[in-house]
């Protein structure tokens, strides 16, 4: 199908979602089969896209069971409650572990991300 343009010359958007330009990385292969399916519904290869994602929500929606099977799996973090003196001393571990200068980039980032998991943890809800 070809698409309208406005006046300006740009495609006009089919509903009030705006679409980004995105990039997809696919075989040769892949990219002809898309072309043909959807030359065969007389739709560009996004519409296809974008249709597929629609027509199969229980694949693409974010599933309750991952849901379930991450507090699950992280449930008994959750349960054990932490203390700040507790955490950092397991970071400042987990740091030396590293065998990093105090200076190094790494060891700073590290670091860094320690101290919001930490806050992350404390801040959680039990």
């Amino acid at each position: 199908m070809k698409r309208k343009r406005n006046i300006q010359g740009k495609f006009t958007l089919k509903n009030h979602d705006y679409r980004q330009v995105r990039s997809l990385r696919l075989t040769e292969s892949t990219w002809k089969k898309l072309g043909r399916a959807s030359e065969y519904r007389d739709m560009t290869r996004a519409d296809l896209l974008e249709n597929l994602v629609q027509q199969n929500k229980e694949i693409f929606s974010d599933s309750p069971a991952i849901e379930s099977a991450n507090s699950q799996k992280f449930g008994s973090i959750a349960k054990k409650s932490f203390n700040t003196d507790e955490l950092n001393f397991l970071a400042e571990k987990v740091l030396q572990e590293l065998r990093l200068g105090k200076q190094a980039s790494n060891y700073k980032l590290v670091k860094k991300s320690l101290k919001r998991l930490i806050e992350l943890i404390l801040v959680s809800p039990k």
